[in-house]
């Protein structure tokens, strides 16, 4: 019976990947190897030393265990995915303390392998990206929501200094996650009441990119000036 099994999950792998597989480049160090895979998320949450809840949203490479051809995926390497016409790179990568893969099946016929979007074709990356800021009541904002109810402009670097209105509204700022980890300060005091999100956001004029939702763990009312150091 368990035999019978394996082969019915080689079988759906199989499947699975004839109808909805794209064939992707796997990079490790100068290796480079075409694999066909399929796209899948997850989701995960975990409180860092300060108790600052990140929620990290991966972009998964679900491949055949039997075709992958460098043993197992390894932290830092590579996927590569054209998008659009234009490569987007995503790093194998996933929160502290959480593997970087895992077996899609009990027969280990698949392999789902966690990453974030680090970089798109040189051609089409622009000098300047944007990032965004404002309020929502929206407790898990969305990229529509983002665009519509937040203010952007386009810069190299994080830092910045806002003035924003909220009623009972959450404080959002959202940075492309290649700027680093922010220090937000409020009324000259470092805060630390923050819940954090990444994920790949696509916006009008730049390729799929990793970004970083800071959003206020309370809703506020009021006029707040943050500085983003």
């Amino acid at each position: 019976m368990a035999d019978l099994l394996a082969s019915g999950a080689s079988w759906l792998a199989d499947r699975l990947a004839a109808s909805a597989g794209r064939t992707v480049r796997y990079v490790r160090g100068q290796t480079t190897a075409n694999v066909t895979a399929t796209v899948g998320q997850s989701l995960f949450e975990a409180a860092d030393q300060n108790g600052v809840v990140e929620r990290w949203e991966s972009r998964d490479f679900v491949i055949k265990t039997g075709s992958f051809p460098l043993g197992v995926p390894e932290r830092h390497d590579r996927v590569i995915d054209t998008q659009g016409g234009a490569d987007v790179t995503y790093e194998v990568s996933a929160p502290r303390g959480v593997p970087v893969w895992r077996y899609g099946d009990g027969f280990r016929a698949t392999m789902r392998i966690h990453t974030k979007a680090v970089a798109d074709d040189t051609a089409t990356s622009p000098a300047l990206l944007l990032r965004w800021y404002g309020s929502s009541t929206a407790a898990a904002i969305t990229d529509q929501q983002i665009v519509a109810q937040l203010t952007s402009d386009m810069a190299d670097a994080r830092s910045q200094t806002r003035s924003i209105v909220a009623s009972a509204a959450y404080i959002y700022v959202v940075l492309p996650t290649s700027f680093g980890s922010p220090t937000f300060t409020i009324g000259g005091l470092v805060n630390s009441a923050w819940q954090t999100t990444t994920r790949s956001i696509t916006f009008t004029g730049q390729a799929a990119r990793s970004y970083t939702i800071f959003r206020s763990t309370y809703p506020i009312t009021g006029t707040v000036v943050l500085v983003v150091t």
